[in-house]
């Protein structure tokens, strides 16, 4: 039987931080309110685990905060921004030894399919995966979406998760399989090793070496 990998898409196959700090400014800006976060100060906090919203200025009134995040929500996903991401330097060459033994499956949280397709052809990672799984960024977690492919398809033997935050961590602790945090992502080593994954990994081809023990 081969092993199913489930791969999360933002901050663990494609590096997702310029959008992010990007958005976050442009808003800033629009709604005329300075930020002295750099890049670097903003993407730190994240992945410390801080939230977004957590980094707005000091004191923001409930309304700057519903009217930043409504805001956020048209642009994190458009055209315009999703051309800021970019992919890691080894995602494509780990995904395509691992599909040789291996099937793979996306599983990401995302309103916009049709942004998303358009982005993943881009970077031409539609041919490597089975399966893509999208959900609602509402839901928090995947296993709804996990769960219902197990239904149609072979249970959860032999399955792994990787990811890059809390979400892909406690989605499969929920669902009760192997766990491996990226630790390049959107949170940090300290941080994911709060939740116990089964392994953290610094680089994705380190995969190679974990699954020989799995």
């Amino acid at each position: 039987m081969k092993r199913s990998i489930f791969f999360d898409l933002d901050g663990t196959l494609i590096d997702t931080s310029y959008r992010h700090y990007r958005v976050y400014k442009d808003i800033l800006d629009f709604l005329n309110v300075p930020s002295g976060l750099s890049k670097e100060e903003f993407w730190s906090q994240k992945r410390q685990g801080k939230k977004t919203v957590d980094l707005l200025p000091i004191n923001c009134p409930k309304e700057f905060v519903q009217e930043f995040m409504a805001d956020w929500l048209k642009r994190v996903e458009s055209r315009e921004y999703l051309e800021c991401d970019n992919l890691f330097p080894e995602t494509l060459n780990v995904l395509s030894r691992l599909k040789e033994k291996s099937e793979l499956i996306l599983v990401t949280l995302r309103n916009n399919r049709e942004n998303l397709f358009r982005e993943l052809s881009s970077f031409g990672l539609t041919t490597f995966f089975s399966e893509i799984l999208v959900g609602s960024p509402l839901l928090k977690n995947k296993v709804v979406l996990m769960e219902k492919y197990f239904k149609a398809n072979s249970g959860k033997n032999n399955c792994i998760i990787v990811g890059d935050s809390e979400v892909d961590l406690y989605t499969g602790k929920e669902i009760g399989i192997f766990t491996v945090a990226v630790t390049y992502g959107i949170r940090s080593r300290e941080f994911l090793s709060e939740i116990k994954p089964n392994v953290c990994i610094d680089r994705l081809s380190e995969i190679f070496e974990i699954l020989q023990g799995v």
